[in-house]
């Protein structure tokens, strides 16, 4: 961490507190994929409207704790604040001493998907009385600042894994991590971020498995059949719900690959770039104590880890897994629709 002035270890702190707001939604998550007593978030049950046939349906979803969307919140809201940060920070390196108070609320990361738009706003800040000569044309805090526009930058976050696409038979939506940081930033501003129960992975362990995976995670409802049974055939069902988090364009994917792609970009790529010009992966540690342990902020990042909230994580469900398969197996209730009804 000797890149990394004194003067930004708040930053470092600030990361580990999204990091954090990662890890519990995760277990927020879990928590909730497995419901009370291990009932499930999704429940199912079996309707003989057809004599001699099951109908296998959706009888009810969890609905999903306010929670979940905040700590995501929470997660976006820091990230985006460290990189305002750090621009600020270098703008202020650069010019040689303090901003002046008009200057300060100018100064902030600008992230474009357009060139032309970004030579705007940067003319913008290079005219006029509060002029930041910092990011002039050809300066070196500029060439850094347009080095990481997603228009100039190819990094991308998947909307999810191109093998699970491949299942699916589902179009892969990629989308650069800054442009995802400002817009669900902006979109935080107006109203939540939408967390909720969106798909749900339900596999039939008979004849009709490979249909039932080839269909993936998908968007279920209450009511919903996923499948048909005749009376008296005993039929292993696999049912899984995931907490994901709608984009802000209308995408829905995985909370957990998506924080972790945005944060990574800002940890290893966007800091480094504009304090040294350069991508320095893993350079910062996110796993920080941040409680009343009397230790100064250089003593808590340097016991810090290194470890990201979504491979931890991925340990938890690794756990829950194995219980799950250990766990008794449950029979899914009958009933019978009243002729009369």
């Amino acid at each position: 961490m000797a890149w990394l002035p004194h003067a930004l270890y708040p930053v470092v702190l600030r990361l580990a507190r999204a990091d954090w707001a990662a890890e519990e939604l995760a277990r927020v998550a879990l928590a909730w994929s497995r419901g009370p007593d291990d009932a499930g978030a999704i429940t199912v049950r079996q309707v003989e409207r057809t004599a001699g046939v099951y109908d296998v349906e959706v009888a009810s979803i969890r609905p999903v704790p306010p929670i979940a969307s905040m700590l995501f919140s929470e997660a976006i809201h820091h990230l985006r604040s460290a990189v305002d940060n750090v621009a600020f920070y270098a703008a202020e390196l650069a010019s040689g001493g303090e901003l002046t108070p008009e200057q300060a609320r100018a100064i902030s990361m600008p992230i474009y998907d357009n060139a032309s738009k970004f030579e705007g706003a940067m003319r913008r800040l290079t005219r006029g009385a509060g002029a930041i000569d910092a990011v002039a044309d050809g300066t070196e805090l500029r060439q850094r600042i347009e080095s990481l526009q997603p228009f100039s930058d190819g990094a991308a976050v998947p909307s999810m894994k191109p093998v699970l696409a491949q299942i699916m038979t589902a179009d892969v939506v990629n989308a650069h991590p800054l442009s995802l940081l400002r817009d669900y930033s902006n979109e935080d501003k107006h109203r939540a971020i939408r967390v909720g129960a969106a798909t749900g992975l339900i596999q039939v362990l008979n004849s009709a498995w490979r249909e039932s995976v080839r269909k993936g995670m998908r968007h279920v409802e209450a009511g919903d059949v996923v499948t048909r049974v005749p009376v008296g055939t005993p039929t292993a069902l696999e049912v899984s719900a995931a907490l994901q988090v709608q984009r802000p364009d209308g995408t829905w994917v995985a909370y957990g690959p998506e924080l972790d792609g945005i944060a990574a970009h800002v940890c290893d790529v966007v800091i480094p770039t504009l304090i040294k010009g350069i991508a320095l992966p893993g350079s910062i540690p996110v796993g920080i104590d941040l409680r009343d342990t009397g230790q100064s902020p250089a003593e808590r990042i340097g016991e810090g880890t290194r470890v990201r909230a979504h491979a931890r994580a991925q340990e938890l469900v690794r756990v829950a897994l194995r219980e799950a398969e250990a766990a008794a197996i449950k029979f899914a209730p009958i009933e019978r629709p009243d002729p009369l009804a």
